[in-house]
């Protein structure tokens, strides 16, 4: 089974700069399917396979945050201006602020959802596991 993957054009900004546009792949894989993948490029991309930079959050949070805030640590996620999320990233190096049209972001959450029965399975012993090494006590 392949990733879905949606290509989208955010805003970002930094507390130093005021903004500027990067292309954004936004992935869902069936090996890590908690998870969602943000690559992030310059535009326009330098050349094929070009990425400034790679985060990976839950699915969760994402779905969350396109309805209200929600996050604590390196990434928080909330509405924003109208019809805009906003994803906030933070690291050692700094924090950026990254906006995307709510359109796209649930254009893509929803074709995560459409994943064939094993992936949902993979998703539900994936969950399973990380609860018990949560709750296993040292």
């Amino acid at each position: 089974m392949q990733p879905i993957e949606h290509v989208v054009t955010a805003e970002v900004s930094t507390p130093d700069h005021s903004g500027g546009r990067l292309v954004v792949h936004l992935r869902h894989r069936p090996d890590d399917p908690l998870a969602v993948h943000l690559d992030f490029a310059p535009v326009p991309v330098d050349g094929p396979g070009r990425s400034a930079a790679t985060w990976v959050f839950a699915r969760s949070l994402l779905s969350e945050g396109v309805v209200a805030p929600a996050g604590l640590g390196d990434v928080r996620v909330r509405p924003g201006a109208p019809y805009e999320t906003d994803v906030e990233l933070c690291s050692g190096h700094g924090r950026c602020l990254v906006r995307f049209r709510t359109a796209a972001l649930r254009t893509f959450l929803a074709r995560t959802e459409s994943w064939p029965p094993q992936v949902s399975a993979r998703v539900r012993t994936e969950l399973d596991r990380t609860l018990d090494d949560i709750l296993r006590c040292p």
